[in-house]
């Protein structure tokens, strides 16, 4: 199995799908962690109205950890972006690989003046677009042996 050399193939399309990916799993794990921070700080409000009748270090220490809390969901919700954003470029690059194969390919074949089959890798998405121009590079004549 041949393996491409390059992490950005079509690099336009790659940098706009990683930066749309990545932007909407951001404001997702955003508005989650908001979300849970604050469901958080509300059960901890009420957990200090009953823990009044505790002692003050009680009361102290809870709050400490509620810091440490914050930094741990900060610290979780970007280690989830920098996967996320990882996950991108992986599903980009099987996206624009075959597509660059493909349109690398129909350049070949305009300048031999025919269209010849293509391979594309095991596992590659749009195999079946690949097959289908495969068909109809067996159908179709050869331009140049129709000019002779």
């Amino acid at each position: 199995m041949q393996r491409r050399q390059k992490i950005l193939v079509l690099s336009k399309f790659q940098r706009w799908f990683l930066y749309v990916f990545v932007a909407y799993t951001a404001v997702f794990l955003t508005i989650f962690g908001l979300g849970l921070f604050i469901w958080f700080r509300l059960v901890l409000q009420e957990l200090l109205n009953v823990a009044g009748l505790l002692s003050p270090t009680f009361i102290a220490t809870v709050q400490k950890h509620t810091v440490f809390a914050a930094v741990v969901l900060v610290v979780f919700l970007l280690v989830l972006l920098s996967v996320a954003a990882m996950q991108a470029l992986l599903f980009s690059r099987r996206i624009a690989g075959p597509i660059f194969a493909l349109a690398r390919h129909l350049e070949k074949c305009a300048e031999k003046g025919r269209l010849e089959p293509i391979r594309l890798r095991q596992g590659d998405l749009f195999v079946d677009l690949a097959e289908k121009l495969n068909v109809l590079a067996e159908k179709t004549p050869s331009t140049r042996a129709s000019d002779s």
